[in-house]
């Protein structure tokens, strides 16, 4: 019996948020024998393995239920109602209840499945775990924004107001874009400039220039390998863990952030999309936010004077009993 990883690995894009979830399991593998895709588990025709099925399932369905060879753990999964219909088959649902309890990483998920007879509960995601390998006993003075939610418009006048501003603090827009974008791209000014008026309402200027900025998806200056993709998982894992504040869109951000103890604030639009709002059930409410609504940003904990390194509210500790939870069956799944 193998022991292998989830692979997420597209040709066109990459989200790096997938190998954080690889990474969190993978500390309790006893060998990682290489990667099984997630959009080829049912093709899956190698050596019989063990496997955590985490994150989120699936892009294409059609690739939906696994094969025999797959052994499985299911914690910490998300179905998305973009692929309701396959993933809640008849099919699908037999497969599913061989490997009861399901544990699921929101409650949107674990609620579909309950309706269709399937013994399921919430268990978060796997990255709450990741202060189990890479908690870090030392911080550095490095404040990450990492995709923090910035609203963008298709509508032209909704930048033509903002001209003055940007022309005013170009040299600091400039500064931003070349760390965010890796230099003075279209794109990379005009979200800079979005970026330092709309965050200027919260945090000292300052901080916002001076900051690290990191992307954790995109199309173009990836590694195009499983193993290449986990490492800079592990990487950037590494870095949040010393740092003393990060502020992120990405739930798979700032998920790890819990586990790792590291402060952490969660950016969101007031109103989301179905599409992407059932992926947050039972674990938004993990999570110190900052809500973007019609052009203001509103923090909903309390709050005197301006964000800093120094003032910011600490971490909610609900994160930590489900943590221990995975923790648990994780473990348990490779000893039996």
């Amino acid at each position: 019996m193998k022991n292998k990883l989830l692979g997420v690995n597209t040709p066109h894009f990459i989200n790096i948020g997938d190998y954080i979830q690889a990474l969190a399991s993978a500390q309790f593998y006893p060998s990682i024998d290489g990667f099984i895709q997630r959009e080829g588990l049912k093709e899956y025709n190698d050596e019989d393995s063990k496997i955590i099925m985490n994150g989120w399932y699936m892009h294409n369905a059609a690739h939906w239920p696994p094969s025999k060879k797959i052994h499985p753990l299911f914690i910490a999964f998300h179905i998305n109602i973009s692929q309701r219909e396959k993933m809640l088959s008849s099919e699908s649902i037999s497969y599913l209840k061989k490997y009861e309890p399901i544990g699921c990483r929101d409650i949107n998920t674990r609620d579909m499945l309950l309706e269709q007879g399937v013994n399921a509960y919430f268990s978060g995601c796997m990255t709450l775990t990741l202060g189990y390998k890479y908690k870090s006993t030392s911080r550095n003075n490095k404040i990450y924004f990492a995709d923090p939610y910035v609203f963008v418009s298709k509508k032209l006048s909704y930048y033509l107001p903002k001209i003055p501003f940007f022309l005013y603090k170009f040299r600091k827009i400039a500064k931003i874009s070349k760390k965010w974008y890796g230099g003075l791209t279209l794109q990379g000014l005009i979200k800079s400039t979005l970026f330092l008026q709309t965050y200027s309402q919260l945090f000292d200027e300052d901080i916002l220039i001076n900051s690290e900025f990191v992307s954790q998806a995109g199309t173009k200056g990836w590694p195009d390998k499983d193993t290449e993709l986990l490492k800079l998982a592990e990487t950037l894992v590494t870095q949040y863990a010393q740092a003393p504040l990060v502020i992120t869109s990405r739930i798979h951000c700032a998920l790890p952030c819990l586990g790792l103890e590291t402060p952490v604030l969660f950016t969101m639009a007031k109103d989301t999309s179905v599409f992407s709002g059932c992926r947050l059930g039972g674990l938004k409410e993990l999570f110190n936010i900052i809500e973007w609504n019609d052009g203001k940003l509103i923090p909903k904990f309390p709050l005197k004077g301006k964000l800093s390194i120094n003032n910011h509210p600490k971490n909610k500790r609900d994160w930590v009993p489900l943590a221990q939870n995975l923790i648990k069956r994780a473990k348990q799944f490779f000893e039996n």
